[in-house]
């Protein structure tokens, strides 16, 4: 899988080019960004992100979420978790890590914290992937196996299939 300093470093290049709150062109930078990876590294940066946001799934991210009512369904949340990591790699350790950090900010500029909701970085990857390959290509198929991937890896003693 991806790791996370190579995810957060495309991240970074993005918000180099076009800043998180210019939602549109952050989407395309990003889909820029990620046609210039390998199919697979496309995959891996979804896996890296389902992962990183699985990881901001704490109370108090939760807490955050639930006072402004974006925590009513996992749908609504894993957006806002979205909006969290695509903000870079500073603000989602600081928002995982910190006890407050994101109480603080929503205390001191709560519209920062409100344009967190962001469903994009759940789309980008696939949308890359057909931009590159074409409509015809087969994001879950691609998606499968590198999951498979992923799963072998992480068994040590399945080397006979992960060699096939």
């Amino acid at each position: 899988m991806m790791n996370k300093n190579t995810f957060f470093n495309t991240i970074e290049k993005v918000l180099e080019q076009t800043p998180f709150e210019d939602i549109i062109n952050y989407d395309e930078t990003l889909i820029k960004e990620l046609k210039k990876k390998t199919n697979s590294e496309i995959a891996q940066f979804l896996l890296c992100m389902l992962e990183l946001r699985r990881e901001l799934d704490t109370y108090e991210i939760n807490k955050v979420a639930r006072s402004l009512d974006l925590a009513p369904n996992r749908e609504i949340f894993n957006r806002f978790c979205n909006g969290i990591i695509a903000s870079g790699k500073g603000f989602y350790n600081q928002a995982k890590e910190e006890k407050g950090f994101l109480e603080t900010k929503l205390q001191n500029n709560p519209e920062e914290i409100k344009q967190l909701y962001y469903e994009g970085l759940s789309l980008v990857s696939s949308a890359a992937y057909y931009d590159k390959k074409g409509l015809d290509a087969d994001w879950d198929v691609l998606l499968r196996n590198e999951k498979r991937q992923l799963e072998l890896e992480q068994q040590v003693h399945n080397k006979d299939e992960l060699e096939r």
